[in-house]
């Protein structure tokens, strides 16, 4: 039992190891080497607290926190990602149509699941908008402060003006959200639903030992 323990454990660090690795490395492909002005560096994150839950996606938070003080700088937006793994974990999907649903109960199943990311897309949109508005205006008050990332792209246009600066961080946010929480949310479902798959399988940890977790799947 101890031994299943370790490897248990020992397997959902690996795993919130490299999802806070991909993370990084999603930032850098799409906001640095691409160019396109996208916040995806949660779908990792997301996926594992849709997979295994509440305490290892605040896990990979932090680790991508500590990564991204190691390559760049301390990041105080490390916020907006902890309100957003609460959000994923309160209002997940409470079931999945796959793959023991037929018929017209799949087909409910479905639609109850795909109201609830479109309602989770929803409200990750405006707390990421809205938090990441309210940190920026406060560190816009801080000397020698230069505002970077996606935010800026659309933001930057309108300082100088007689916008207030907080409104700016908000409203240019919006647009961006709007698109990268649709990715990040869906597609961290879809990775996890993934591994799920994956998992049942190889029969990894097939003994039900972590149902009380209440993840949408079990490690």
């Amino acid at each position: 039992m101890a031994k299943t323990k370790a490897v248990r454990f020992f397997a959902l660090s690996l795993l919130c190891v490299t999802a806070a690795f991909l993370n990084l490395l999603s930032a850098f492909l799409v906001f640095d080497t691409l160019r396109i002005p996208l916040f995806v560096d949660t779908v990792f994150t997301v996926a594992v607290v849709f997979h295994v839950g509440l305490v290892p996606g605040l896990a990979v938070v932090l680790l991508n926190w500590v990564l991204w003080a190691m390559v760049n700088s301390v990041s105080p937006f490390v916020i907006v990602s902890v309100a957003e793994v609460f959000i994923i974990w309160r209002l997940r999907p409470v079931g999945m149509p796959w793959p023991g649903f037929r018929g017209e109960r799949a087909f409910a199943e479905t639609v109850s699941v795909c109201a609830t990311l479109m309602l989770l897309y929803i409200a990750t949109s405006v707390s990421a908008s809205v938090l990441g508005g309210l940190i920026d205006y406060a560190f816009l008050r801080m000397e020698n402060y230069k505002p970077l990332g996606p935010g800026h792209v659309f933001g930057s246009g309108f300082y100088g003006g007689e916008i207030h600066p907080l409104a700016i961080g908000i409203l240019s946010r919006f647009p961006i959200n709007i698109i990268d929480r649709f990715i990040v949310v869906f597609g961290g479902f879809f990775i996890a639903l993934g591994l799920g798959r994956l998992k049942r399988k190889f029969r990894i940890f097939d003994d039900g030992a972590d149902a009380k977790s209440g993840a949408v799947f079990h490690l």
